[in-house]
């Protein structure tokens, strides 16, 4: 019998989502989301990963039993990073440490300058403590894990594990490691010495996206082994939904949801000094014979939540004020020459500055500012941190401006977005990108149509943008002081900051 389902899951930093999908068509027929159970601990945040896979395991179940004999494959993407270290004996030794939370940066900071050079031109990844090879050496010491060798499993090759009992990983899940040689394909043993893991640490064999890992047959779930389901990892969600949508070579997604990313592929690394310079993240796409150049903002619809919770504003209101805002914009009722602005840096800052401890930053407020303004300024601080982070991209080597995610249902943020980058942006009517790429990674052959809707850029208002992008520029430089003393010495003192930025973008000031 030919099987017609396929399963895929997405574990994101807020939600995961079970979808079952009919291969032939890609027709959605069932879709369940839980919270990504999370928990702190002494030092930061946890992924809670054996809440997560009960969840994940009960959905499972049910789908299966209910469609016995039916299913041909489990398709696995999450966010990158986060994972654990399996024991000589296959036991799961430690917990899986959030993507996002900062133990690991007392590794980070120690290196050298020629040090985080060394580790870009290897694995194309600026140091940062967001990657996983920090939280392996945090908790190789911590938990003083100097027995035996473990390895090291990203979230979907240990989900991979549990159900088929084989351990792989995936070139767009690898490449998020800092431990991955972008040239050779393979682990990096000069990396490993560098951290003094070498003799602890080693990584699975790295496959290619939508490839077999293994089979249920073979796992431990007694409800599994009777149904020959393959299991495949879909990769880095980014990535994913980025085939989902059915990126082409020098197409820009700017990919939306808690967070935010930037993403070009190329047919070669983007490896020299500038990107090195302002901390753009390198690696390999799930087709694997694309490079890609990413950047993370690590605020996106998460200043949303801030503003709901802030201002104790429900969904419903939240998406009322922002059509209000939108016909305002559209009839040029909204002024950008001096409206409130956010440094949307409310959990970090991403590049070109990449720095967990650096904090939001409001100004323009007065005694008349309302609340609407404040939405206002946080969408223009997101759309101005987009526009300054594209400015390190070779933009004029892109083609085509594709945004997905949540911004597919705000048509304001949608039109600063287009405005702010001077570019018509081809907005995916898809609601789940990285579900769908997860059955295009496993089915090539698998075909749909894509709607887009274009969204026009407004010439007027870009001009206004690039005005506007000069006042954000000098805010956001300057609150730099406050976040990084190193950088307080070597740029007020000198007092070359403002002519460096001038020089390099272009930039004046009254």
């Amino acid at each position: 019998m030919v099987k017609k389902l396929s399963i895929t899951i997405d574990i994101g930093t807020t939600n995961s989502k079970v979808s079952l999908f009919e291969i032939v068509s890609g027709k959605l027929i069932f879709r369940e989301s839980f919270l990504t159970a999370k928990k702190i601990d002494d030092y930061g945040e946890l992924f809670d990963l054996p809440v997560i896979w009960n969840q994940l395991l009960e959905i499972l179940k049910e789908l299966i039993i209910k469609n016995t004999g039916n299913i041909d494959s489990i398709n696995i993407s999450s966010v990158g990073e986060a994972g654990v270290l399996i024991d000589s004996k296959g036991q799961i030794a430690t917990p899986m440490i959030a993507w996002y939370d900062k133990r690991g940066a007392e590794y980070i900071n120690v290196l050298t300058k020629d040090q985080k050079q060394f580790i870009y031109e290897i694995t194309g990844l600026p140091a940062h403590s967001n990657y996983s090879l920090p939280k392996i050496k945090w908790l190789i010491d911590y938990l003083e894990l100097s027995d035996q060798e473990y390895t090291w499993l990203n979230i979907p090759d240990v989900l991979c594990y549990f159900l088929t009992n084989q351990m792989k990983t995936e070139f767009s899940m690898a490449s998020r490691t800092m431990c991955f040689d972008l040239k050779k394909r393979s682990w990096s043993e000069e990396i490993l010495e560098l951290f003094g893991l070498q003799k602890l640490i080693t990584f699975p064999e790295v496959i290619a996206s939508g490839n077999v890992i293994g089979y249920t047959t073979t796992g431990n779930i007694k409800e599994f082994k009777g149904e020959e389901i393959s299991v495949r990892i879909a990769g880095h969600d980014h990535m994913v939904g980025a085939l989902g949508i059915n990126l082409h070579n020098r197409d820009l997604l700017n990919s939306t949801g808690t967070t935010e990313g930037l993403l070009l592929i190329d047919d070669h690394p983007f490896l020299e000094d500038k990107s090195f310079k302002a901390s753009l993240s390198n690696g390999i796409f799930t087709r694997p014979s694309y490079y890609t150049l990413f950047s993370s903002m690590p605020t996106g619809g998460n200043a949303f939540e801030w503003y709901q919770k802030f201002f104790d504003v429900d969904h419903e209101n939240f998406e009322w004020d922002c059509q209000k805002l939108y016909n305002q914009y559209l009839s040029d009722q909204i002024s950008l020459d001096n409206p409130v602005i956010l440094i949307p840096h409310l959990n970090g800052s991403g590049a070109p500055f990449k720095n967990g401890k650096s904090r939001g930053l409001m100004y323009a407020i007065s005694l008349e500012t309302r609340r609407e303004d404040v939405l206002l300024g946080i969408i223009l601080g997101l759309c101005l941190e987009m526009k300054y982070v594209a400015s390190y991209f070779p933009m004029d080597r892109v083609n085509r401006v594709i945004a997905i995610g949540p911004v597919v249902k705000n048509p304001l943020w949608a039109q600063l977005k287009a405005d702010a980058l001077n570019e018509d942006i081809s907005v995916v009517k898809m609601d789940e990108a990285v579900s769908f790429g997860a059955l295009k990674a496993s089915y090539p052959n698998f075909d749909y149509e894509i709607n887009y809707q274009i969204v026009k850029v407004n010439q007027n208002r870009a001009e206004a943008f690039d005005r506007l992008l000069a006042k954000y520029l000098y805010l956001y430089e300057s609150k730099q002081f406050l976040v990084d003393e190193n950088f307080y010495q070597s740029n007020f003192e000198n007092n070359n900051l403002q002519n460096q930025c001038i020089e390099d973008k272009g930039i004046f000031f009254s």
